[in-house]
């Protein structure tokens, strides 16, 4: 599912997104942009010095918190992999720009295909078919703790974003807890248009997970 959501620059924006997902799983999205400007357009031209507005969005069934470039195309959707000798679904909040693109996924593992295994075996076969799917090169790789707690590996490099060759560079954060697996990602075109390179950093360093994370619920007036 498609939506296109053309974001006003306020200083609280509280964005609801509840697409029914192929496995009628309901994701639910606040966000809140990262400027308090209220008297500018957000500027997205192919020319602009300026970089991308960054929005803070929160999924409660995703049970993260993370920054994304703010962007008038954003789609969710559930991508099947086969993992572990099973197939899962996996819930995706995709955000593209201007030779840009920023992806979040988790993915729930059978606990039972993974129980005799390892962190590090888990995190490795799931990287290896990120890196397949996704047409990655990593020239870099680092195993790390995310919030000094879940088993993670951070990952950059080269991606093939057009089909033509290896046409931009990425950064990627794969993080582990219990049976569930998450994935964030930022690609840039060698090009950057969007002036957004820079900002790969922020965006995969900010994936902040939340396994008590609730919304509290708020009835319309």
């Amino acid at each position: 599912m498609k939506v296109n959501y053309l974001l006003p620059i306020m200083f609280l924006l509280a964005l609801t997104s509840c697409g029914r997902l192929e496995n009628e799983h309901i994701i639910a999205v606040t966000a809140t942009l990262a400027s308090s400007q209220t008297d500018a357009p957000i500027n997205t031209s192919t020319n602009s010095s300026q970089e991308p507005m960054l929005a803070f969005f929160t999924s409660e069934p995703g049970k993260f918190q993370v920054w994304l470039p703010v962007s008038d195309n954003i789609e969710e959707f559930t991508i099947k992999k086969t993992l572990f000798g099973e197939t899962i679904e996996c819930p995706s909040l995709f955000f593209s720009l201007n030779s840009a693109q920023a992806d979040v996924q988790y993915c729930d593992l059978l606990p039972q295909s993974i129980a005799s295994l390892s962190n590090d075996e888990i995190l490795d076969e799931v990287e290896s078919e990120i890196i397949h799917s996704m047409h990655l090169k990593p020239d870099t790789q680092e195993r790390v703790l995310a919030q000094d707690t879940y088993p993670a590996i951070m990952f950059s490099g080269q991606v093939n974003m057009r089909g033509v060759g290896y046409d931009g560079t990425f950064k990627a954060r794969l993080i582990l807890v219990e049976s569930r697996t998450y994935l964030v990602i930022m690609s840039v075109y060698q090009e950057n248009w969007c002036n957004c390179r820079a900002q790969i950093d922020q965006v995969v360093n900010s994936l902040s997970i939340d396994p008590s994370l609730s919304i509290p619920f708020e009835p319309t007036p």
